[in-house]
């Protein structure tokens, strides 16, 4: 692969999902821990951005009546909803504290769904920068993740799962994501293993 051509795509890099203190972060805490995933997302971050690739954050934000959702939200959206989790503006809502953010990175605002493509701006902001390669990592592996993932796919980018970056709730929901969905739809790896192909 080549540096230039390649992008590390960040979803949901947010206090509500990493931060202790977060909304979200106690469900997420099993996997999280089990994988050292924060740690795991800045050693990809600050690799791939040493290597010359575009670090792309896509955080996900809701008014703070959730209208976003329409009148009767259901599966995960209702959950965040219940949980009053990540409402645009808030500490919650925020890029995780300790994450590795440099200012050369790009941000897309929008996203306010599954699909990291849906109502943004991230296809025409990789497309401008010349990308043809993509690693996802960041949360939820079984819902955004693999949501964006499955539409990287269809676009006719080259799409890495890197595994150990990204979290969900549940490590059964985890194990089976990467195990029997990822590689339909990615080339599923550590980021080590990500990063030792990209220097390669």
């Amino acid at each position: 692969m080549k540096a230039k051509q390649t992008a590390v795509v960040l979803l949901e890099l947010q206090n509500d999902f990493l931060a202790e203190g977060g909304k979200l972060y106690p469900l997420l805490k099993p996997v999280l821990e089990t994988y050292d995933v924060k740690a795991n997302q800045n050693e990809l971050i600050r690799a791939a951005r040493a290597n010359g690739m575009l670090i792309v954050h896509v955080p996900i934000g809701f008014s703070a009546d959730y209208r976003e959702m329409g009148d009767a939200p259901y599966g995960i959206l209702q959950a965040v909803k219940n949980a009053s989790a990540l409402i645009k503006g808030t500490w919650g809502s925020a890029l995780a504290e300790g994450i590795d953010v440099q200012a050369g990175d790009i941000v897309v605002e929008g996203k306010s769904g599954i699909d990291a493509f849906a109502g943004t701006h991230l296809d025409f902001v990789l497309r401008s920068h010349g990308i043809t390669t993509i690693a996802l990592a960041g949360q939820l592996t079984n819902i955004c993740i693999e949501s964006t993932m499955r539409a990287a796919y269809d676009k006719g980018y080259r799409v890495f799962g890197i595994t150990d970056a990204s979290a969900t709730i549940g490590l059964e929901q985890y194990d089976a994501s990467i195990e029997h969905n990822w590689p339909m739809f990615s080339e599923p790896m550590t980021h080590n293993v990500f990063l030792d192909r990209a220097a390669a």
